[in-house]
């Protein structure tokens, strides 16, 4: 009996510390830290991510007047530097995607503001509808970026 209260003793340790090890984990993979988006005008840029988009902006250290930080999400930041000598052309398929919890409230602030959107195909004013229920529109920013609006809730 001593030699089965000791064997169940070491074992439930052994299971105990493997679970602790597990759960002291803090990573299995990289996490995003940021994206950064080289501009031409930062107030311009600054304005749209913060007024259109409804990024938080956040602290930044560099304080040389050529950088804004948005705070997406837990952990993750967009970072927005000037210098870009022009805006330029990118692909659609290229692009960041902000979820919304109200994609009517959105797009009305983008009619508010004359600010064209489209679904995924390329029609003016339209909304995608996703196979999983997910709406989703597809814009510009300043310099050219193109964004995906979607209303996924996770």
């Amino acid at each position: 009996m001593k030699q089965f209260l000791l064997s169940g003793g070491l074992l439930l340790l052994a299971i105990t510390g493997i679970s602790i090890n597990m759960n002291g984990q803090t990573k299995k993979y990289p996490s995003l830290n940021h994206m950064a988006l080289y501009v031409v005008d930062l107030k311009i840029s600054t304005d749209f991510y913060r007024d259109i988009i409804g990024l938080e902006t956040m602290d930044e250290p560099f304080k040389d007047g050529r950088h804004s930080w948005f705070k997406v999400g837990e952990n993750s930041h967009v970072h927005v530097i000037s210098g870009a000598k022009k805006a330029t052309e990118h692909d659609k398929n290229t692009h960041l995607c902000f979820s919304v919890p109200d994609m009517d409230a959105f797009v009305a602030t983008l009619k508010e503001h004359k600010i064209a959107f489209e679904d995924w195909p390329g029609k003016a004013g339209a909304i995608t509808k996703r196979v999983d229920g997910v709406h989703q529109i597809y814009l510009r920013d300043p310099d050219g970026y193109w964004l995906e609006i979607n209303d996924d809730k996770y």
